[in-house]
């Protein structure tokens, strides 16, 4: 129970941050909706509500939020896996995009997954997201192999990690 109450408790994380117009924070079950939105819009296979809501409970998992008032504009998801924290999925919205908000976003999951004593962020990339590999890789990621046919539609993924540091790793 005490998993679950923490990710109410954005001050356990420093947050929510501000950053301009936007506001950093954890990300709360009613957002769910917003993000099954989001996926659906920009991903090629979207989680659903359902699946968002199961991995959003899990202890091991945390979403951070970045919203422009009450709309979520940019989110990540990660679980724990030992010392590694896994990409679930990362997305900005499109009207939000080329404005640091995945920078933002990521930076924040960073001290959160250090704050959770875990040591390493890692996913996979599809091979086709060029601007999200940029991105990573101009934070400091490394990609450590690709993955033939991962997804379902076939798409080769790119393995990427990064250690993190006490500063924010990245």
């Amino acid at each position: 129970m005490a998993g679950l109450l923490n990710k109410f408790r954005d001050s356990a994380y420093r947050l929510p941050e501000r950053c301009g117009r936007f506001t950093v924070g954890l990300l709360k079950p009613w957002e769910l909706r917003q993000v099954a939105r989001l996926e659906a819009e920009n991903f090629p296979e979207p989680l659903s509500l359902a699946s968002l809501l199961c991995l959003w409970l899990q202890p091991r998992t945390t979403y951070i939020a970045v919203r422009d008032g009450g709309k979520l504009t940019a989110y990540i998801g990660f679980q724990a896996y030992g010392p590694f924290a896994h990409t679930i999925s990362m997305c900005v919205a499109g009207a939000y995009r080329r404005q640091g908000l995945g920078r933002l976003v990521q930076l924040a999951a960073n001290r959160v997954a250090i704050k959770h004593g875990l040591r390493c962020f890692c996913g996979e990339v599809r091979s086709s997201n060029t601007p999200q590999l940029q991105l990573l890789r101009s934070m400091g990621w490394r990609e450590g192999g690709r993955f033939p046919k991962f997804f379902g539609n076939g798409e080769d993924a790119i393995f990427v990690f990064c250690l993190l540091e006490d500063d924010g790793g990245g």
